[in-house]
């Protein structure tokens, strides 16, 4: 017969995670401390009893919680979506993700750097060589990685203006995606390459919205690839903007 001791730390766990104490397990059961720990453990034997990790490779791990924190969003909202539910999902225990990351907040921030394609733009060949192929790389860049995550684009366009704003206060300043293109066209502006009519933040948003355009429309996205996609926005910002030194 289980130990009903078992059941009510269980209560315990699920209310506070990795917060529980020895304490609140005894007060709840009306038991001793002594009497939990002679039949469950200490408090780390007690988080180990329900933080199944089922012997997986720490990054096999993550990835399991990273898929199932998107899951999650896409069922629920981000704001909405618990640790018991992402943990659910993932077949953890919420004791493993709130070991790993803490709360939820810190969770998020694990899955805005993972997913953010900004690190990808730090990898590009910017500020080399003609402005054009530099331009080229950054759309073809950004198309390929929103085809492949299309649902993190949609999780980000179509959530609430709460969860938007949400997310974007977890966000690092430098992660910013909007920023770093922008940063792009004003370097390029100071080097004369490309007009400066356009104010860089607009010309970086003109450039989003085209991106959303090419990835999320159907039956746009589904006919054409991103490369096709890159060349395509590239023409329409080689005639109206660009500028190449003599």
């Amino acid at each position: 017969m289980a130990d009903p001791l078992h059941s009510i730390a269980k209560q315990v766990f699920d209310q506070h995670g990795p917060r529980l104490s020895v304490s609140d397990i005894a007060a709840r059961a009306g038991v001793s401390r002594s009497t939990v720990y002679q039949r469950l453990g200490s408090k780390a034997d007690i988080l180990r009893l329900f933080n199944p990790d089922d012997g997986a490779a720490p990054a096999d791990i993550e990835d399991r919680i990273m898929a199932a924190v998107l899951k999650a969003a896409l069922h629920s909202g981000v704001r909405a979506a618990t640790i018991e539910a992402i943990a659910r999902r993932a077949g953890v225990g919420p004791a493993t993700i709130y070991r790993r990351y803490g709360d939820k907040d810190g969770l998020l921030r694990r899955f805005i750097a993972r997913h953010a394609p900004v690190t990808g733009i730090r990898a590009l060949p910017l500020g080399k060589g003609p402005v054009r192929a530099q331009l080229r790389a950054l759309i073809g860049f950004l198309l390929t990685y929103m085809h492949d995550n299309r649902d993190i684009v949609r999780l980000i366009q179509n959530g609430s203006a709460e969860d938007r704003a949400y997310l974007r206060a977890l966000r690092e300043a430098d992660q910013s995606t909007s920023r770093r293109i922008a940063a792009f066209f004003e370097a390029q502006q100071r080097a004369g390459t490309i007009s400066a009519e356009i104010p860089a933040p607009l010309l970086a948003a003109n450039l989003a919205g085209m991106l959303y355009a090419h990835t999320l429309f159907e039956p746009t996205a589904a006919a054409i690839d991103p490369q096709t996609s890159a060349d395509a926005i590239l023409r329409m910002f080689d005639a109206v903007i660009i500028e190449e030194t003599p």
